[in-house]
């Protein structure tokens, strides 16, 4: 409803489109300057840092590179992932909502996407389709690919957990299930191309008893994986030979692993309630820290 309501009201402005369009690449220059370099934190429960989960709710921070807030908000139940978009609002999932929200600065929202079970993570595809995984205690696991209209135009069911979906430039798509303890990929015909079996605990149970629970395919063709019950990250390549990771006791229960074009890795550290940047030899060359329960960092470069 909000998408089109929003577009209904630009069709008044049609005369002044060169001063709209001027004013937009203004705004657009601007927050990518802003944004440059800038990283981004979810805190599922920052109520945890002070002994009482139910307040403050949950928190969106966003900081730019010389330590100035961006923005900061503390209304959310429980969010899982964000997005910073180009028009300085942001996406963001909620659990307890079923939905993912669009939120500008002023903390207000100015769009729902309701997904009807736990959105556990989210990205905004180049074409501007929302691809979203989630389950729920009484429905079974899915990734569901979402068009401006709100409409699934490409969706896997029946999975357990699945907790992160990445798609691919070959159109494919990289699911991290955490309640199996595989990462696989599958092309959009749902075939099966790729897998990365048997990482994570004996048992799993929700929620620090996860499995794959983060997931990124990086340029050379490796596979980072996030496994939080056993407190590792493993850089895996097409064969399945790790070639890189990190444990105890650096990282602790951890939830997002993003490796950085610089080479370096960002972690929602969950376990220290910090989030860290860490070189290939394991250095923490950056630490934000005072968070409840980090659940995903990225950094907008």
């Amino acid at each position: 409803m909000s998408i089109k309501l929003n577009r209904l009201l630009i069709k008044p402005l049609v005369i002044g489109v060169a001063i709209f369009a001027l004013s937009a690449c203004d705004k657009g220059n601007s927050e990518a300057s802003l944004y440059k370099n800038s990283t981004l934190i979810v805190d599922e429960i920052p109520g945890r840092a002070v002994n009482d989960p139910d307040f403050p709710p949950g928190r969106l921070l966003h900081i730019a590179e010389n330590g100035d807030v961006i923005f900061d908000t503390n209304m959310l139940k429980m969010p899982y992932d964000a997005v910073a978009m180009p028009d300085g609002t942001y996406w963001v999932s909620l659990i307890r909502e079923n939905a993912l929200w669009r939120i500008n600065r002023n903390s207000e929202v100015v769009e729902v996407l309701y997904v009807g079970v736990y959105p556990t993570a989210f990205s905004v595809l180049d074409n501007g389709n929302i691809l979203v995984s989630g389950w729920d205690d009484d429905h079974p696991g899915f990734v569901r690919e979402y068009n401006a209209d709100h409409e699934i135009v490409w969706q896997i069911e029946d999975l357990k957990w699945p907790w992160k979906a990445q798609r691919l430039k070959n159109g494919n798509t990289l699911i991290a299930d955490a309640g199996l303890n595989r990462v696989y990929e599958v092309t959009k015909d749902l075939e099966e191309v790729w897998s990365f079996d048997n990482f994570g605990p004996d048992v799993n149970e929700l929620f620090d008893g996860l499995g794959p629970i983060y997931v990124q395919r990086l340029d050379n063709g490796n596979t980072l994986i996030s496994a939080r019950a056993i407190s590792k990250i493993v850089e895996v390549d097409q064969n399945g030979t790790v070639v890189w990771d990190v444990g105890k006791p650096l990282i602790d229960t951890q939830y997002s692993a993003v490796r950085l074009k610089n080479g370096n890795t960002l972690i929602a550290d969950a376990g220290h309630t910090r989030v860290i940047e860490i070189d290939p030899d394991k250095n923490i060359v950056w630490e934000k820290s005072g968070f409840g329960y980090p659940a995903k960092a990225y950094r907008v470069e």
